[in-house]
């Protein structure tokens, strides 16, 4: 392949640096407020695969990195991104009591999986084997399977909102952030078009920008909930539980000091003796 161009540095150079920054965050605000759940674990691998990606076309002239590696980093940053959204969707399934909600989500969660080996097994064969010669099968499979998790992900939300204690505008924000996953498929299918053809720098574009968005649209959910806490001074936190099937509740705890919790119980003493 010949030396990368000026474009695709500096394209994949400022997406990755977006999506990286935005998980940086994402984690240190998690971890702050002890949050941290197997969405952030999925979302780390993510990022981690993020970062491979950005090291690999900066360093692919000195290093002559095998074309296999960034086809399997790429495959992983997109679908650890989906794999971080799905258990999200998987924590408010499990606080609703509803199994057929769990059922959905675990199958929804199988079928990732599934999806995502196939696609490394197949773009790995292809690389190592028939590299730039067909990749007519990549690209079809690779459409396929985008538009139909991104659709899985944009439905499989929408049953958990019906009775929730959330305002209009806070369903339809929280709504919108799982809609973006469809952005994902925006770019899958010039992507795939292009793919179809053949394997050129363009196809790379268009990789690196589907790669960083991916991870940038799975931290949305922790950041415009937060950004909704600081502005509206309300919470709207998918992570709180349901207080009966199908309705969200907001638990306030509130600390007390020791000593005021003492006095308290000193004078409910004190008026208990004199009842006496």
């Amino acid at each position: 392949m010949t030396p990368f161009s000026s474009r695709l540095l500096v394209v994949g150079s400022v997406s990755h640096a977006i999506a990286i920054l935005c998980t940086v965050f994402r984690l240190l605000y998690r971890g702050w407020t002890r949050h941290l759940w197997w969405e952030d674990a999925w979302a780390a691998f993510a990022l981690i695969s993020d970062v491979v990606c950005l090291v690999w076309i900066w360093t692919y002239d000195l290093i002559h990195w095998p074309v296999w590696v960034f086809s399997v980093v790429f495959t992983c940053v997109v679908w650890a991104a989906r794999m971080s959204i799905i258990f999200s969707i998987i924590r408010v399934a499990n606080s609703s009591g509803s199994k057929t909600h769990r059922r959905i989500t675990y199958l929804i969660t199988a079928s990732f999986a599934c999806m995502w080996a196939a696609l490394l097994a197949q773009k790995s064969i292809t690389c190592i084997y028939r590299c730039q010669t067909t990749t007519h099968a990549v690209a079809v499979s690779q459409l396929i399977t985008d538009v139909l998790a991104d659709i899985a992900l944009v439905i499989a939300p929408l049953q958990f909102w019906k009775n929730t204690g959330l305002s209009r505008t806070g369903k339809i924000l929280i709504l919108s952030v799982f809609g973006a996953s469809l952005l994902i498929t925006v770019i899958t299918i010039p992507h795939s078009i292009i793919f179809f053809r053949s394997a050129t720098q363009t196809t790379l574009i268009f990789a690196q920008v589907k790669a960083a968005l991916s991870l940038v649209i799975c931290n949305l959910l922790v950041i415009v909930t937060l950004a909704y806490r600081v502005y509206w001074k309300e919470t709207l936190d998918p992570d709180q539980s349901f207080a009966s099937p199908g309705i969200f509740s907001s638990v306030i705890v509130t600390q007390f000091p020791v000593n005021t919790i003492s006095g308290a119980s000193c004078s409910v003493q004190e008026g208990v003796s004199q009842d006496t």
